[in-house]
């Protein structure tokens, strides 16, 4: 068995949009951060950008 490693162009982007209304700000960025460096994906390769916008 292999280890696939994603390409570039293989990494589909979303974008979101976060309500921070009558959100705790330290849990709010958490949450952005974790969207926008791709970490709940499961591609999610530390070198490669497969976050979302």
């Amino acid at each position: 068995m292999t280890t696939h490693i994603p390409k570039v162009g293989e990494a589909d982007r979303k974008w979101f949009v976060i309500d921070a209304k009558d959100q705790v700000l330290g849990k709010l960025a958490t949450t952005a951060a974790v969207i926008l460096t791709g970490k709940s994906k499961p591609i999610y390769t530390p070198f490669l950008d497969t976050g979302d916008h």
